[in-house]
């Protein structure tokens, strides 16, 4: 939308004015905007919400945790607590390329990386047996 507004501002001033140097100038860093922005913003959002997780996760990013599945529910230990999910309350089993992400109804997610499962299609089979939604995701990739 910026570049726009700095074209516009190139036509008005080529058609009032006649400055072709302004009219280059609001060109010019109307392609650098269009072009270098979206590559900025992917790079200012990802390191934003790496920090954000580092800050507020810290003592719980790589602290491994327990999932026991049983009939009528998950139990999940870490190191600070235990926690007891029907299986009613699971939504959706999403699959990425390195991890398989448990949604809950409470817009909440269980993140189980690949390379913890010794037999990661028996696991697919377990969540979508509770009739949970299973949503391939496997050629996602951060924008």
């Amino acid at each position: 939308m910026i570049p726009v507004f700095y074209i516009l501002f190139s036509l008005y001033f080529y058609f009032i004015y006649k400055y072709l140097t302004v009219v280059f100038i609001f060109l010019i860093i109307a392609g650098i905007w269009f072009f270098v922005y979206p590559l900025y913003s992917r790079w200012l959002y990802k390191n934003h919400f790496k920090k954000y997780v580092k800050k507020h996760y810290k003592t719980r990013v790589g602290k491994p945790i327990e999932i026991e599945f049983n009939e009528n529910s998950i139990l999940a230990k870490d190191f600070t607590s235990e926690s007891t999910i029907d299986v009613t309350k699971l939504t959706e089993l999403v699959e990425t390329k390195d991890h398989f992400f448990i949604k809950l109804t409470t817009d909440t997610s269980l993140i189980v990386p690949k390379r913890e499962l010794s037999n990661q299609s028996e696991f697919k089979d377990k969540i979508t047996g509770y009739g949970v939604e299973y949503v391939n995701e496997l050629d996602w990739i951060w924008k």
